[in-house]
């Protein structure tokens, strides 16, 4: 309509109505950007906000696993550090249940999952780009880069459990004695699935001092403390990266 009035001003020569109709073509469509610009505005700032919430949530997540994970770790390294300690005088100071128990810890380990789901989501789709903040884009890139060493740390530690762990504990203890007798049995195993008595839980008084078992422990106490220092960088990086979505959150 607009369009057809401004040709028929032009065959009557009306060029001021010309110009007038111009130029509110011109406004018209300048509007309809800016409409159409705050409206796209406006859905990606919400499409922002949810993911920054799913983020959240997912660090949250994230924390909580690191920060349990590095006290089980810091738990292992202190009871190999024990079992070496035990090893050093003529008799140990502790009773062999305690020994035992502390030689548990050399067949124990943690998987630490780490939440992704929300990041891989956004790098997967391009919406990464949603994320104002680039300081945010950046320590997320980071921490989930670095967070894969976790994983190899820990394919360290599982292959060092079945290669060296496991057999020594075949060869020379009561596999008994030092299991996590707590574990709980699942609802549809049959009555008295659970493990009897050791029966000698006091072979680790033959082997705590040999040279051999020290290795074993150290070993242990190395792998531990490699994944304690490993987890207890990621934790500081996923803090930052919780502080980083706590201010993004608080912009208006």
């Amino acid at each position: 309509m607009r369009l057809r009035r401004i040709t028929e001003h032009m065959r009557t020569h009306n060029w001021t109505a010309v110009f007038i109709d111009f130029v509110i073509v011109v406004a018209g469509v300048f509007v309809g950007v800016q409409v159409d610009s705050w409206w796209d505005g406006r859905s990606n700032a919400r499409k922002e906000r949810a993911y920054l919430l799913e983020l959240k949530e997912d660090f949250a997540q994230v924390i909580t696993e690191l920060e349990g994970d590095s006290k089980e770790y810091a738990m292992i390294a202190v009871a190999m550090t024990t079992l070496l300690q035990q090893s050093r005088g003529e008799a140990p100071t502790l009773s062999v249940a305690e020994l035992n128990w502390n030689a548990g810890r050399l067949i124990y380990m943690v998987g630490t999952p780490i939440v992704a789901d929300t990041y891989t989501n956004l790098t997967g789709s391009g919406e990464l780009a949603l994320i104002r903040s680039q300081a945010l884009k950046n320590a997320l890139a980071s921490f989930y880069a670095r967070s894969e060493v976790i994983q190899l740390v820990s394919n360290t530690h599982e292959l060092q459990l079945v290669s060296i762990f496991q057999p020594y504990i075949m060869e020379n203890l009561d596999y008994i004695a030092i299991f996590e007798q707590k574990r709980k049995v699942p609802s549809v195993a049959a009555a008295g699935a659970t493990l009897p008595a050791a029966f000698e839980e006091d072979r680790i008084l033959g082997v705590l001092a040999s040279p051999e078992f020290r290795n074993v422990v150290t070993i242990k106490w190395d792998i531990s403390t490699d994944l304690l220092d490993v987890l207890s960088g990621a934790l500081e990086r996923a803090r930052a990266v919780d502080a980083l979505l706590d201010e993004e959150l608080a912009r208006p």
